[in-house]
Parts: structure tokens; sequence; C-alpha cells
């Protein structure tokens, strides 16, 4: 992989050339079962954080299956957008500083922007992301990028519709330990699971969502024996998901440590009557786990080597079309995308 600078306005830019993943891989980065060192719940879109297992779900599918995934549907409302749950993890670090000393790590972050590096090499979208240095962590941000926000305002409505299915489905076929089972997208609360993972040399401390356990029976277990599933749904008149779809899964699967994905096939009417499961393992080949392995240790190389300095922002943005990835220092006032919460903390502890 290659990388390059130049400076433009004083700003020294540095550019990834992604395409060079193409290039056969001549070593297999190793990448170490994810350890699972905590947990948290969020509701009413972040505004509630409690550090239980009160939002935990399990898989609860009806019998026969026949689901309208559009209940509770806004029309009105535009579907999409990125939430980033990356301040709640830092809330959690905060409240557990003797786990975070007994796993060291240089990066922070949400699983879904680990994704996001993992796949480049079949990223066609753009996303862009802020890093700061804290205490020796690189904290990284994800932020929704313009091209984004403009295929979200400008979607059609089947599409809209779309995206609040597959998301919707995930509550849909699941209960809290209380037999609640969720009637529409509106009602937030959702689990997290906190994990230690080894990228190469990197060390990584980061959160996902863990959309539910396989059954009723697991909640009785510690959360470090749970069984943990994904939910995910392809679109007819697909007769099966796309190479995406499973690239994606295998990705954000792995990065949590589950090994089972339950696959619905929504109906032209977003209505599910089919659902499976899949083995993890078994949705990409060994090469291309490999290849997504080894494309998430040269970014994180790419992104270490530049971000050098302590309580400075950084910014990162891919271009899917070109597979170039560019990073630089933000140059300005109140560019810091970590709240000061944060790194008051972090800071004190240095002084």
């Amino acid at each position: 992989m290659t990388s390059t600078t130049q400076t433009v306005r004083n700003v020294v830019i540095h550019q990834l050339d992604v395409n060079q993943l193409c290039r056969p891989i001549l070593y297999e980065v190793s990448m170490k079962e994810p350890k699972r060192v905590g947990y948290f719940s969020c509701y009413n879109t972040d505004k509630v954080f409690s550090q239980d297992v009160s939002s935990l779900r399990y898989l609860d599918l009806p019998n026969p299956v026949n689901i309208n995934c559009l209940q509770g549907y806004d029309p009105d409302k535009k579907y999409g957008h990125v939430v980033s749950r990356d301040l709640l993890l830092l809330r959690w670090v905060l409240d557990n500083e003797e786990i975070v000393q007994k796993f060291p790590s240089d990066f922070i972050c949400n699983n879904g922007l680990i994704k996001d590096m993992m796949t480049v090499k079949n990223c066609s979208l753009d996303w862009n992301l802020c890093a700061t240095k804290i205490g020796g962590k690189i904290v990284l941000n994800k932020i929704e990028s313009i091209e984004l926000k403009d295929r979200i305002a400008n979607q059609s409505a089947i599409n809209n519709q779309s995206t609040y299915a597959a998301n919707n489905l995930q509550r849909l076929i699941t209960k809290t330990a209380n037999d609640h089972k969720c009637t529409s997208g509106k009602e937030e609360g959702s689990f997290y699971g906190v994990f230690h993972s080894k990228i190469g040399s990197h060390r990584l401390l980061h959160a996902g969502w863990l959309h539910c356990v396989e059954s009723e029976q697991e909640l009785d277990k510690p959360f470090e024996e749970m069984k943990f599933i994904l939910i995910k749904k392809f679109n007819a008149p697909r007769e099966s998901h796309s190479l995406w779809h499973s690239i994606t899964w295998w990705s954000l699967a792995k990065l949590a440590g589950v090994d089972t994905v339950v696959r619905a096939k929504c109906d032209l009417d977003f209505t599910v009557k089919s659902i499976d499961k899949l083995k993890v393992d078994g949705l990409i080949n060994k090469r291309f786990q490999t290849t997504f392995v080894a494309s998430l240790n040269k970014v994180l190389d790419f992104i270490k080597a530049i971000v050098t300095e302590e309580n400075k922002c950084y910014n990162f943005s891919f271009n899917g079309k070109d597979k170039k990835l560019i990073g630089y220092m933000k140059i300005g006032p109140d560019e810091n995308m970590i709240p000061s919460w944060y790194t008051d903390v972090q800071l004190s502890k240095k002084s």
C-alpha cells in the first residue's frame, strides 16, 4: 500500500492509495478473538446511559413467520443518519479505569467504524472520521459525510422504508427480560458490548451493538458466556444476500465475537415470511478474511503514523470512488470532536 504527502496552505496532507490492496497479500496479519471486558445500555437516543443489562434482548421468532417491518414507520422522517455511539464508550472508559489499565489500548473506537476501515477495498461509499490522541490513546469518532447526508436527504421512499425496516426488524423479533416486545422503532433501547482486540501490533478498545442472545435461557449466564447473534435482512426480488452483505455482516460479527447471523428475506411490501440462520465463518472465504484483516492493519498503521500530537484533532476522509484515504491535522479553534468532560479528566492525570 502506497502513501504520499503534500502541503496545501501550510496543512500537511497524507494520502493512502487503497487500490494497492488489490495486490496479493504477502503475509497474514493476526486477529485474535475479541475479549469481552464490559457492557452498557442506552436509551432515548443516548440520553440515558446505564452500566447494566437492562436493554439486553433475546431472540423470539414468531411461528409462523409473518412480520410487517414498517410498523411505526413515519413517512415524513428520513432514516439512515449516522448516530455515533463513540461518546458512550468514553463514558464507560471513565467509569472503568481499572479495566482500562488491565487491557492497554492504542485506539478507542466503535465497531461500525472499524468495519469501515476493514472493508475499504470493497467499499464504494465515502466516510469521514476524526482522531484525537489523548493520554497516548487515539480516540476515533465517525462523522457523517456530506455524501451520506445528501443521499439520505434525497433517497426515495422505498429506500427510506428499507432503512427503517432493517432496524425495526431487529426489535420486532426480540424481547427483553421482562417479556417486552418492541412494536416500533421509536422505542429506543440498545445493548452494547465493550471488547479488547489485537490486530497485528495494534491494541483496540471498542464497543459494538449486540442485537440479542440466541434464546431466553442465555440471559441466566454471565455476560462473558452468553451466545449473541446478529440480525440482518436482504430485500426481494433478490433470492439471496449480496457479496457486500456477506462482507459487512462478517466484519461486524467478527468484531463482536458472534458466530451466527439470523437472516431474513424482506418482501417488496417489507413483510418478512422467511428467516434462516447462517454461520459467520461461511459468509466469505479465507482469502477475503485475510485481506480485510490486513486492510484494517494498514489503515491503523496510516492513522497512527499521522496522529502524533496530543489533544489535536485530525480528520480522515475516504473517497469510495477513487479508493483514496487522506488525513491531516485540523487547524483552527473548536475543532476537537472529543467532549471536554473526557479530555479534562485524561489531561488532569498527566499534571
